[in-house]
């Protein structure tokens, strides 16, 4: 074709060879930035970004030393991030709490990243348009979108960057190493502390001591020339770096109770997680549909599934054996892509999902590596193999990036990303996300649209504690007091002593009028750690209703008892004993043979009277007669035309039809 050899020849121009890495940098690094350019109008995300940046006085704050200090010090958020955590500081320092501020600086990076793996690629292998192509498959990816997307995340993009650099620093190292006069140490030097800003950045890093003797391999080639020991101990010192981060790590991860999560995993279900995440990665990125925040663990695979997976991973890996000598970049790529993600693939299982595109970051290169080299040589020979190539590689691109502007779309809020979730993974028993919908959606549109998705969660997965305790919550607002309690206490056996559901039991037990019982727990709670001013507070009021409702008893008793004939000190009395807040007050039995004194005397026809004489026999437990004596006093109230009297026994109505008591509590805000 003649315009595919007008293009070469172009490209063999003078002003092209002295600038072409510079002009496709700036090419890919702009292409990259427009197709996450998007991400700048999606929100913060509650989903760890709450607590990490909005709510982490640490980070909203901006630079500070105390935040310096803290920010290399501290195991909170089950992780050791020290880089990660500057650099939310800095974005704060910078934007405030302005969420596109931070999206652009995750967006650059990423950029960068996606110009040093063609860099780094370019420097080692020497080939321009394979390592150009490896960079924007990476890059452009809708695998992509999480790590970029979300801005918790910054600790992927943050790794890889400096990842890369310790890479090109040891390229450098070898580079000198094969010179007669040359200076390497310097480079394997920089390569350190290049990695261990990466290992402080995200402890995924700490496969490098393997990604470089896979490089030595090829396309460094200082297997041949080198001896295998040196190599090793060359090794030695990352080794130590990334034991140590991984210490660090996993402390941090006990602490934060993540590693009980999935404890309840055999080795064999963790071997089968293991082995149909890589498969089902390598499926995401082929055919990137259904892509989801968060996939659940089924706890146990199919065994077939199992085998199957297996045996793929086998055969493509003594394949790659198989061809290494005519083919090295076959088992270096492989090798790469299924030993870094080895910390993340579930052998360790540290939290409850099966796996998750964020952690494809650094893995998929490998894998695209084989992809692009292994498309150069199976094209070799064909006729106009330039414009075929060409034709390819701008197609999956500008899928890509089609693809990849869509899944940001889905980054756009809370709502959007958690109601996307579970769409795409209906039938995956996806109980978090159901979960993590409801939450939000209790946040934006309140709880009536957050019940249904709490009970999906718990229907789907019981044995989480945190879907019972906000279950139990909605039903306690909305006065279903029974069926709240029967949560939380399923919640206090999955998580014994959790102070907050502790507080809330409280919060049921004063709305139930159990003042008694009410202080129990609250007091539990404050033991436990809930906070402080809270509880105190309401043990504060519940002893105050407590002495009220008292003192009021012997008032009204010896009212009554002094003027058992007259019908408001009947009334009066029979309204303490059927709506007191104080278990120890009421008396359904009492205050229903008083109620009816009162109405005697005023033969029936006080609408007051006939209203207290409901709420007694509610509280007495017959709530037909309630409900049928409330209707009359609404009967009454609206022939008279006293539409406060109106209102109340309306209100009472309600009540008894959906078989609850009426107490007369004092307002609070729990």
């Amino acid at each position: 074709m003649k315009w595919t050899q007008t293009l070469m020849s172009n490209l063999q121009s003078g002003f092209w060879r002295r600038h072409q890495m510079v002009l496709l940098s700036v090419l890919l690094f702009g292409l990259v930035i427009w197709t996450f350019a998007p991400s700048l109008g999606c929100h913060f995300l509650f989903y760890d970004e709450n607590d990490e940046i909005i709510y982490e006085p640490h980070v909203n704050t901006g630079l500070s030393l105390e935040n310096v200090t803290w920010a290399f010090t501290t195991l909170n958020h089950s992780n050791w991030n020290p880089l990660k955590w500057l650099s939310h500081m800095i974005d704060c320092e910078f934007y405030g709490l302005d969420p596109w501020g931070h999206h652009l600086t995750s967006v650059l990076i990423h950029a960068g990243n996606c110009v040093l793996v063609f860099v780094v690629l370019r420097m080692m292998t020497g080939a321009l348009w394979r390592s150009l192509l490896v960079a924007m498959l990476f890059g452009l990816h809708p695998l992509r979108v999480e790590s970029v997307a979300w801005i918790c995340e910054r600790k992927d993009v943050l790794s890889l960057f400096f990842w890369l650099l310790t890479l090109l620093a040891y390229t450098k190292y070898v580079q000198h190493l094969k010179q007669e006069n040359g200076q390497p140490l310097k480079f394997y030097i920089l390569a350190l502390l290049f990695f261990v800003c990466g290992l402080m950045s995200k402890a995924m890093l700490v496969t490098m001591p393997f990604v470089l003797l896979l490089l030595d391999y090829w396309p460094l080639e200082l297997w041949r020339q080198k001896s295998r020991f040196r190599l090793l101990m060359e090794k030695l010192p990352f080794l130590v770096l990334a034991i140590l981060g991984s210490w660090l790590v996993f402390k941090a991860q006990q602490l934060g109770g993540t590693t009980q999560e999935m404890s309840n995993l055999t080795i064999g279900d963790k071997m089968g997680n293991a082995l149909i995440s890589y498969v089902r990665y390598l499926g995401k990125f082929v055919w990137p549909e259904n892509l989801s925040i968060y996939y659940p663990h089924p706890g146990h695979w199919p065994t077939f599934k199992v085998l199957f997976a297996g045996t793929l991973i086998l055969g493509i890996s003594a394949t790659a054996f198989k061809l290494r000598q005519q083919r090295p970049y076959l088992l270096v790529g492989w090798l790469w892509y299924l030993g870094t993600l080895v910390p993340v693939i579930g052998l360790i299982q540290l939290m409850s999902q099966s796996m998750a595109n964020r952690y494809t970051y650094i893995p998929m290169i490998g894998f695209v590596i084989c992809l692009v080299w292994g498309l150069k040589d199976l094209t070799e020979g064909w006729k106009n193999k330039t414009a075929i190539l060409l034709v390819i590689g701008i197609s999956i691109g500008v899928a890509c990036v089609g693809r990849t502007r869509k899944e940001i779309s889905f980054f756009k809020d809370d709502v959007t990303i958690w109601s996307h979730a579970v769409d795409v993974t209906e039938g995956e028993n996806n109980w978090q996300a159901h979960f993590c919908l409801g939450t939000v959606l209790e946040n934006h549109l309140g709880e009536d649209a957050a019940l249904k998705e709490y009970q999906k969660s718990v229907s789907l997965n019981p044995d989480c504690a945190g879907s019972q305790l906000s279950l139990g919550s909605v039903l306690g607002h909305k006065n279903r007091f029974d069926e709240a309690f029967d949560h939380f206490e399923k919640a206090l056996i999955l998580k014994p002593n959790w102070e907050r559901v502790e507080y809330d039991c409280g919060i049921i037990w004063f709305c139930k009028g159990y003042m008694q019982r009410a202080i129990t727990c609250f007091n539990k709670a404050l033991v436990d750690g809930y906070d402080r001013s809270q509880c105190e507070k309401f043990l504060e009021t519940t002893a105050k209703v407590q002495t009220e409702a008292r003192e009021s008893l012997k008032k009204l008793k010896a009212d009554w008892i002094a003027n058992p004939n007259q019908f408001e000190t009947c009334n009066n009395y029979a309204w303490l004993l059927s709506t007191s807040p104080d278990e120890v007050v009421r008396n359904g039995v009492e205050a229903v043979r008083i109620a009816k004194r009162a109405c005697e005397l005023t033969n029936y026809h006080v609408t007051v009277c006939i209203g207290t004489l409901s709420a007694a026999y509610a509280e007495a437990g017959d709530f037909e007669a309630a409900i049928k004596t409330s209707e009359i006093a609404c009967s009454m109230a609206k022939n008279d035309g006293d539409q406060n009297i109106l209102r109340s026994n309306q209100r009472l109505l309600e009540l008894f039809r959906n078989r609850m008591h009426y107490y007369n509590l004092p307002e609070t805000k729990s």
